[in-house]
């Protein structure tokens, strides 16, 4: 009996001092949440904070917009600003190609516009400065296609530190052409450009990936025939290309450039080119870029296993305690749904979900050390965790799948919850829904957290726990 009574006290002490911080709805506003996506909080300071989100939408109904919410302290939607895509004709096709925080007071958006009709395609980065709430679009640059189908690609990335935006334009070509694209580099803040650059590959080879390194230089990764199946590397920088080999007969999948002290290297996941194929997520390397040489690719347990997996994502990393931290999302099948593009018809189209995440550490050799699991949340569209750092430790959200904790520096192997995100504890009219676990921020001068909610009629909501103990 006395046990159940201390149990009992230390369970309201515990539920007492996580409850302890300031709770502030927001007020419902409406989401178009079929359609908007890639929803970010940008530009925030002491007073505001914004959401932006695009919608690219062609057809009969075609709808192609930027759109930047504004919210105030005590989370209400302010003002709402939009701005539509570059429209070259009335048949224009748009696709969106990315979007970056530029500083504290813009935002950018790319957009990759064409049209059959005057046979010419586009590049424009819409500008949202925060200070005079206005957009401003410029074409980055243009140029001539055969058609639709014959058109080649826009490909913008970010290096990992911020400091560069990236644009790659592999232009169209036959299997009897050799590879050709410009490369441009532009300032991550400012958006001038640093380099660009025209480079051509010789023909029977073509790219498979793209990645902008911190020190604002292109890895291709790469297929060429001459060496079968396996892949290699070309760095492109302003003076050319330099060809390099991974040293092993591998196919890399999605890598992610990194930086340790001043020397990039690359991070990915691959699997043999050649022999026996156990999955495509059962190596992990570290390659140092600047030697040309795989310092490790480690045996990785527990990918391969889940059923029906499409990619492992890697969300975030970082350098500390003489470890290489990365934060992993696995994007798998979970099912079928109708083809929205033929709604009466039986036609399906997959359906994809982030879930089993993960912290990945490597020593600073690039040697696996061990596999942290960060919870069972899943998410449809979107990344299963959202992640803050503070002070060298982590915080992560996990909605209502685990609320949200903070782990632990520097073993990361014990978690303390900060708030209980339970739909029970939550007052009627903000209860269920779902977190959008990716979607929220910090406020260290107010000491605020911010988590957004989205529920199934289309409203969406935003809600501050302050004087949170970090």
């Amino acid at each position: 009996m006395k046990l159940k009574l201390f149990i009992s006290t230390a369970l309201l002490v515990v539920t007492s001092m996580i409850g302890q911080s300031k709770v502030e709805w927001g007020t419902k506003f409406d989401v178009d949440t079929k359609s908007e996506l890639d929803l970010q909080l940008v530009m925030k300071d002491n007073y505001n904070y914004y959401m932006a989100s695009v919608v690219n939408r062609d057809g009969m109904l075609a709808q192609n917009q930027v759109i930047i919410r504004k919210f105030d302290q005590k989370n209400q939607l302010v003002n709402t600003f939009t701005q539509n895509f570059p429209l070259v004709d009335m048949f224009t096709l748009h696709f969106y190609k990315g979007s970056f925080q530029l500083g504290d007071t813009k935002f950018v958006v790319f957009t990759h516009s064409y049209s059959n009709k005057t046979k010419k395609a586009q590049l424009d980065k819409i500008v949202f400065d925060k200070t005079t709430g206005t957009f401003t679009t410029t074409t980055v640059f243009e140029y001539p296609i055969l058609s639709l189908s014959k058109s080649g690609d826009i490909f913008t990335m970010r290096s990992e530190n911020g400091k560069y935006i990236g644009i790659v334009f592999q232009k169209y070509g036959t299997k009897k052409d050799p590879e050709e694209s410009d490369c441009l580099v532009l300032d991550g803040t400012t958006l001038n450009e640093v380099w660009k650059k025209t480079i051509s590959f010789p023909i029977e080879s073509n790219t498979n990936e793209r990645v902008l390194t911190n020190s604002g230089k292109f890895a291709f990764v790469r297929t060429v025939k001459e060496v079968g199946s396996n892949h290699v590397l070309a760095m492109v920088d302003a003076s050319g290309i330099e060809n390099k080999d991974f040293g092993a007969v591998v196919k890399l999948q999605k890598p992610l450039a990194i930086s340790i002290g001043t020397q990039d290297y690359l991070v990915a996941f691959n699997y043999p080119a050649k022999g026996i194929r156990r999955g495509d997520f059962g190596y992990l390397m570290l390659y140092d870029i600047q030697l040309g040489k795989m310092l490790q690719n480690n045996d990785i347990e527990g990918f391969n296993s889940i059923k029906d997996i499409n990619e492992v994502v890697f969300r975030n990393v970082t350098i500390q305690n003489n470890e290489i931290q990365l934060f992993a999302d696995c994007k798998y099948k979970s099912g079928t749904m109708p083809d929205p593009t033929f709604p009466n018809s039986s036609f399906t189209v997959p359906v994809y979900r982030f879930g089993y995440s993960s912290i990945i550490v490597l020593g600073m050799d690039g040697k696996f050390k061990k596999k942290i699991g960060l919870g069972d949340a899943t998410n449809l569209y979107n990344d299963s965790f959202g992640l803050l750092k503070n002070r060298g430790d982590y915080y992560i959200n996990l909605g209502y799948h685990g609320g949200f904790f903070k782990l632990n520096a520097p073993n990361l192997d014990t978690r303390e919850t900060k708030v209980s995100l339970d739909y029970n504890s939550e007052y009627r009219d903000y209860q269920y829904g779902e977190y959008i676990n990716q979607l929220f921020t910090y406020f260290p001068d107010r000491n605020t957290m911010l988590f957004a909610k989205r529920y199934t009629d289309g409203k969406m909501i935003f809600v501050s726990h302050t004087d949170i103990k970090l």
